[in-house]
């Protein structure tokens, strides 16, 4: 038996054992989904309130917003809720078990939406960053390897340097290789500098919809674009549901191999403060727990 099957089953295992059961429904159109508390949960988590001296009305409610991005989060198929994100929702829950917690699926231009006009949510992955107005981080929660490059190793090898790094600086000057990018991603400002340059020729190519990042791979192996900048864990995830692959992941020359801290993010208002304070006050125990360790060493490594 290969490892992967074994460490999912493991995954399954533990991840099963500490999930809340969720009632789940859907919006008109499926735009929509919300995870919300069972009668059995909610009953708990009455019950614990009412010893504690804190009324419904009182209970601290937190928002969680998650999309349809594997590796962070895997709304469907063979590692369903077994993402890097979901890992850490599914541990915070009932540990934070005296807090409401409902759980909506919105693409991520919803998110930041919400969050820039002031809307109560959180999102568990974000790169915590040190001068951002938007959220409020809490403390760190992981430490991402950085984004790199991912192309089939023809098109990369005569741009590699001595270290095996690529500069995206070159593959952007060389006028000849199309770059593809999920229309929501985001890049550091050293490399979203160049890939702005991309953006009015035609060697650029943004990718819309559902799971952007793993349709930005197929057409990577399809020929049809020739490099994006993506996390190796996009690139794990890919071979493990579509099969061996060529594509390789390189680091750059402009970020190195530098991890990078993440966080929850919440709103960054008077109710994210005292959400974060809720979720910094669990997590010690939360990322330090067998789950989200698991999770954790699967994905990152």
């Amino acid at each position: 038996m290969s490892k992967f099957p074994f460490v999912i089953f493991i995954l399954n295992l533990l991840l099963i054992s500490s999930m809340n059961v969720n009632a789940v429904g859907f919006s008109v159109g499926g735009a929509l989904t919300v995870e919300a508390e069972t009668g059995f949960d909610a009953k708990n988590r009455a019950r614990e309130s009412h010893e504690k001296g804190i009324t419904e009305e009182e209970r601290l409610s937190i928002t969680w917003a998650v999309n349809p991005a594997p590796p962070f989060f895997i709304l469907e198929g063979k590692y369903r809720a077994q993402g890097i994100c979901d890992a850490l929702i599914n541990q915070l829950k009932p540990t934070m078990s005296d807090v409401k917690h409902e759980t909506v699926v919105m693409p991520q231009s919803r998110v930041n939406l919400h969050t820039e006009e002031n809307e109560n949510l959180c999102f568990p992955c974000v790169i915590q960053r040190e001068h951002n107005t938007t959220w409020r981080f809490s403390d760190v929660t992981t430490l991402y390897p950085p984004l790199g490059i991912i192309a089939l190793p023809k098109t990369i090898e005569p741009f590699l340097d001595e270290n095996r790094r690529v500069s995206l600086k070159a593959l952007v000057k060389s006028n000849k290789l199309t770059f593809a990018q999920p229309i929501s991603r985001k890049y550091p400002d050293a490399l979203q500098v160049l890939v702005d340059s991309l953006k009015q020729t035609p060697r650029y190519a943004p990718i819309a919809g559902t799971e952007a990042t793993t349709r930005v791979l197929r057409q990577l192996e399809y020929g049809r674009v020739d490099f994006t900048l993506e996390y190796p864990s996009i690139l794990k995830y890919f071979t493990l549901t579509e099969g061996d692959s060529k594509l390789q992941f390189y680091y750059t020359s402009e970020l190195g191999e530098e991890k990078i801290p993440g966080a929850v993010g919440c709103t960054n208002n008077a109710w994210g403060k005292e959400a974060i304070d809720r979720i910094n006050a669990a997590l010690d125990e939360v990322v330090n727990s067998p789950v989200y360790r698991a999770s954790q060493e699967f994905w990152q490594n």
